[in-house]
């Protein structure tokens, strides 16, 4: 078990700590803890002795004043649909906040004697429900009001007192945040999917240009010069503009030859105007910019923060830097349980990812040149560096050179949503608890034996936390920006931006990956390659073609297993998952005459995410039973065919989507099945999905994408020089795969109420909960283990 290093208490500062993604944290200065999550603005009041921060994540949303003397919140209000940027008048204390799909579009409040006051919302007459989400907000020296609608791309000007629409206009794809000049003439907007920026007369939005800048532009700032700076997530920049054109482009990442993987996305600037600093949010840092001489600005090092910074303010002195901290301080442990956790009113005995999400204002001070120096060295020292000992290295080099070399084909199974606790807690092998186990041998007989005949696993954690991002990193090895916000709405039970488009939100210029997904890393090194099911499905109806939710799968799917899973959402009796391994076994026969497989296979298998009690439909013992029966199917096919000598198996879940786990909720099952995979043995090794993503890119020879899988230590530890060529025999199924729920009862008719429609639409927290008292009747709920991943390992 990963040893705890530091205790979590407020004020306080904090040593080394892993995170489940396997960067490690040091966070510098005072940590202030927020109720809410994700921080997503902060001002310092006029007072100079009480911060304002803004969260949007995915529970209490709202506003927070800080006493930064004391360390702690003095006052605060909740604003269910805030989406965390806002506005702040120091002269008369009043603040506008962007309202995200609010039932006004611009929520309001004020802060009277570190009281918060809150008032009836501003509505936007133009905009109706469905086109209603506004992200920014922008208050003008002369009272008006610019707001920034993101499902309609549009900004909107609204006059002093009355706040009637006096002008709008069209900025690009995604329009995202708005920074107003100096001068108070031009109006700049961040087009997030969009690769630009727009800029307007502030009286009247007229266009005046359309600036090209880095991918995912976010947060924009202006400096006193005029100059603008924007943070360009995706592209680990900032671009900073002069007039209508880029005059300069600053790399924030720690190389600038590093792949995406910084998600630069906060902006702010000293006091002097001669600092610029800039959270990257997946580096956890921030980088210090030298802007005193313009067109010439240079990166100066870095400040360490906690898990994801989101938001960054300077003290009016110039001595202080406030950063919001997104996710926290580590994965939190609860063991033993309390009696209430993180949300005091949490009807759930232990709480969804979402819920154990902290948001942080650390307080820091602006550091001399001498100490920017040692924290650089920290920051460079925090991010993993897959670099073993000199024994390690050989044996690594050995493993790649006489065991990767020899593996031409990759089968990648992503499942859906379950720990490792939930799965193999009962193995009596390796670091398990049986008292968390809901889905053991009786129900997965095949996991079990794969587990005890293969590699055990138990040390493997997920980079994402629910399937709207958990799918992303497990093909990506990233996820973007929009996609790290998006899912705390939607997992809250807000709405997502851009949701007026389609089913499916927002498209590919805002959730793709900069890096593209491993198809595209093998279409751009000729590895062939074939989709069953991962990022693509098919419409109902009798015309329907193909839908692919990622660009480059197009003619590499299989569209019989497309047209039957599509059939399976709409009729439980068809497209199981033992029926979609049929196809795949038929297509690998077919490809055994021919003599050619593609090189890179990806499929989604999750018919283990069940239905919970769905009334009439499959059990959730026999929906996991019926996954863990294709699965055995799928490797027993593979393992008595002729590629079997030349192939490797990967299997992990997308998430672990915080079921019951005695070491962290993102511990989940995944498998490495090959003959060149140790046999009866166990692997202790701290894994990531990225980890896993490295690994199969070293066998297909391609680069890594992103910082995450080129930093992540591949799994040479499950491999040996020696091919085993025994193959698996799958076991038969030990409950009944065609066991149906009950019509009635408590559990039934919460049921119906979770949506099914695609992979977690459902609550997590009631489907958790039904799914405990349904197969673990009688016994209390555990409270989940979130752990300190700390750096000295087992």
């Amino acid at each position: 078990m990963f040893k705890t290093l530091i205790l979590l208490f407020a004020g306080c500062s904090f040593a080394q700590t892993r995170l489940p993604q396997g960067w490690t944290i040091t966070p510098e200065g005072r940590q202030i803890r927020l109720a809410g999550d994700f921080p997503a603005k902060i001002v310092e009041t006029s007072d100079a002795k009480h911060i304002l921060v803004a969260t949007g994540g995915y529970h209490d949303r709202g506003l927070y004043l800080v006493d930064v003397k004391a360390g702690s919140v003095v006052a605060d209000t909740s604003l269910t649909n805030a989406y965390g940027d806002f506005a702040f008048d120091s002269g008369t204390g009043r603040i506008f906040v962007a309202g995200g799909d609010s039932a006004t579009g611009i929520l309001r409040t004020g802060l009277r004697h570190i009281r918060f006051l809150n008032t009836a919302g501003i509505e936007i007459a133009q905009l109706g429900k469905r086109d209603r989400y506004v992200t920014g907000v922008v208050l003008a020296p002369d009272g008006a009001l610019f707001a920034v609608n993101i499902n309609t791309d549009t900004v909107f000007r609204l006059a002093p007192g009355d706040y009637h629409v006096e002008a709008s206009a069209k900025a690009g794809y995604g329009a995202y945040r708005a920074a107003l000049s100096p001068d108070g003439k031009t109006l700049a907007v961040s087009n997030w999917g969009d690769q630009s920026i727009d800029l307007f007369s502030a009286d009247r939005l007229q266009h005046v240009a359309r600036v090209p800048v880095g991918i995912h532009p976010n947060d924009l700032l202006f400096a006193k010069d005029g100059r603008l700076f924007v943070a360009n997530a995706g592209s680990n920049s900032v671009s900073i503009v002069r007039g209508r054109r880029v005059e300069e482009t600053i790399k924030t990442s720690i190389d600038p030859g590093d792949p995406a993987g910084s998600t630069p996305d906060a902006l702010a600037i000293d006091p002097r105007g001669k600092t610029l600093f800039v959270a990257n949010a997946d580096n956890n840092d921030v980088a210090v910019i030298d802007i005193a001489d313009a067109g010439h600005s240079e990166l100066e090092g870095f400040i360490p923060t906690g898990w994801y910074p989101s938001a960054l303010a300077v003290s009016g002195d110039g001595k202080h830097l406030y950063v919001g901290v997104a996710k926290g301080l580590g994965s939190r442990a609860n063991v033993p349980a309390v009696a209430h956790p993180i949300e005091a009113n949490s009807p759930v005995a232990y709480d969804s990812v979402g819920h154990t999400l902290t948001g942080y204002l650390s307080v820091v001070p602006v550091p001399n040149e001498a100490k920017l120096r040692e924290l650089t060295r920290k920051v460079i020292a925090n991010r993993p560096h897959g670099e073993p000992d000199i024994k390690a290295k050989a044996d690594a080099a050995r493993i790649r050179e006489t065991v990767f070399s020899k593996i031409r084909h990759v089968l990648y199974i992503i499942r859906e949503n379950r720990t490792y606790d939930q799965v193999l807690g009962d193995l009596g092998e390796g670091n398990s608890d049986p008292s968390l186990t809901m889905f053991g041998e009786d129900v997965t007989p095949n996991a079990h034996k794969l587990a005890r005949q293969f590699t055990l696993l138990d040390n493997l954690f997920v980079n994402g936390e629910v399937s709207e991002n958990g799918h992303q990193w497990s093909d990506a090895a990233y996820a973007t920006q929009f996609t790290s916000q998006a899912w705390l709405s939607s997992y809250s039970g807000h709405t997502e931006p851009k949701k007026n488009e389609s089913e499916l939100g927002a498209d590919e210029r805002l959730r793709s990956s900069p890096a593209g997904y491993l198809w595209d890393n093998c279409a751009r090194h000729g590895v062939s390659f074939r989709t069953y099911g991962e990022f693509a499905y098919y419409h109902p109806g009798p015309d329907s073609e193909p839908r692919f939710v990622a660009m480059g799968l197009q003619g590499h799917a299989s569209v019989d297993w497309l047209r039957l899973a599509s059939a399976g959402w709409t009729d439980i009796t068809k497209g199981r998952d033992p029926d979609l391994a049929k196809v795949f076994i038929r297509e690998m026969r077919t490809a055994e005459k021919a003599g050619e497989w593609p090189r890179f296979m990806v499929m989604s298998l999750g018919e283990d995410h069940t239905h919970a009690l769905r009334p009439g439909h499959y059990t959730p013992r026999a929906m996991v039973a019926s996954n863990d029966q294709a699965l055995g199917e799928i490797v027993e096919a593979v393992s008595h065919s002729r590629f079997w000598p030349e192939t490797a198996i990967f299997v992990i879940e997308d998430d672990a989507q915080d079921g019951p786990d005695h070491v962290d909720c993102r511990r989940t099952v995944g498998f490495v099945i090959s003959p060149y995979t140790r046999r009866r043995a166990i692997d202790h090794s701290f894994y990531t999905t990225a980890a896993m993503i490295h690994t199969m890119e070293l066998i297909l020879g391609l680069p890594s994408m992103t910082q995450f899988d080129r930093a992540a230590e591949p799994m040479y530890a499950s491999f040996l020089t020696s091919a085993d060529l025994t193959p698996f025999v799958r076991v038969e199924p030990k409950v009944d795969l065609f066991a149906k729920n009950p019509a009635h009862g408590p559990d039934a008719e919460a049921s119906l109420k979770l949506d099914f429609s695609e992979y977690d639409r459902a609550d997590p927290s009631e489907m958790n909960r039904i799914l405990w008292r349904a197969l673990k009747p009688g016994i209390d709920e555990p409270a989940p283990v979130r752990s300190m991943l700390g750096s000295a390992g087992r």
